[in-house]
């Protein structure tokens, strides 16, 4: 018998599903951003790095699922940047774009929660036992 632990923990694969639901959750924010502002500039630029930006994350989260730990101290590292870069702004913008603002919010919420989920005891030690130390 392998000494790696093969069964996903629930609490990982629970932060999994959360967290396609962040990008879920992002796409839609992205085609309401789109259509807000497609008669004052064009959205290409926009709509590369948002599909860049998705397609890292899923490969990220994925990864998560195979255990790699290395992805999910990623994801910390992004959520540290995006403090001052995205949602510290964000409470500014919640009068001028509600829906927009709200959605993000539900988006940090989901993101933290799976977070947490990622370093609870158990899935630490799944963790850990998948790959080794934290840089594999």
């Amino acid at each position: 018998m392998s000494t790696r632990m093969s069964a996903t923990p629930a609490k990982v694969a629970l932060a999994v599903k959360m967290l396609y639901v962040v990008v879920g959750i992002g796409v839609i924010r992205t085609i309401m951003t789109v259509v807000r502002h497609m008669d004052v500039r064009s959205p290409d630029f926009l709509i590369m790095t948002k599909l860049l930006t998705y397609a890292f994350s899923v490969y990220l989260i994925y990864q998560i699922s195979k255990g790699k730990n290395w992805a999910r101290w990623t994801l910390v590292a992004i959520f540290v940047v995006n403090i001052p870069l995205t949602i510290l702004p964000a409470f500014e913008s919640i009068s001028q774009t509600p829906v927009h603002t709200l959605l993000g919010f539900v988006q940090i919420g989901l993101y933290v929660y799976g977070l947490v989920l990622l370093f609870q005891k158990d899935a630490a030690g799944w963790f850990a036992a998948q790959g080794g130390g934290p840089g594999k």
